[in-house]
């Protein structure tokens, strides 16, 4: 495994640890993201060291050069690359056309007086990333059924 996964999992981990000391340190209205920013960066940095030694040791080596190797496979396919643009172009389509409803109908909300404040926005782009994620799964799964 490469030595760039060590030194990226060090490098969040201490993101995490820094931002966890700043929610310690400076008790503000931002705690919530030091904590969100710090659980991340922790959890991601402590997977991916894990992941390095794990995938050095001796006896794992045989079975991550298989795993690059069918990955390696799998990722220059063609037909993959073709469902990957495929997927890609729909996603994006439905995408635009959500962020436009989402904008409306903020929009609306905001004029009846109904939202004020940024935390429902917030809210509502976070969802509109699960969304998109979401989409994508669905989208790229009834393509390759297609193909």
């Amino acid at each position: 495994m490469k030595k760039n996964t060590l030194i990226t999992g060090i490098l969040l981990l201490l993101i995490g640890v820094a931002a966890l000391g700043a929610a310690v340190i400076f008790q503000n209205y931002m705690n919530g993201l030091f904590y969100g920013l710090g659980g991340a960066g922790c959890a991601l940095g402590i997977g991916n060291i894990i992941s390095y030694f794990y995938w050095s040791s001796d006896k794992n080596k045989k079975r991550y050069e298989e795993l690059l190797e069918n990955k390696s496979i799998e990722v220059n396919d063609e037909l993959n690359s073709k469902i990957r643009d495929r997927s890609g172009r729909i996603t994006c389509n439905i995408g635009f056309a959500a962020a436009c409803i989402t904008a409306i109908l903020l929009e609306i909300l905001e004029c009846h007086g109904l939202i004020s404040g940024s935390y429902l926005t917030v809210m509502v782009l976070c969802g509109f990333l699960v969304f998109q994620i979401i989409t994508y799964i669905v989208v790229f799964s009834s393509v390759k059924k297609q193909f």
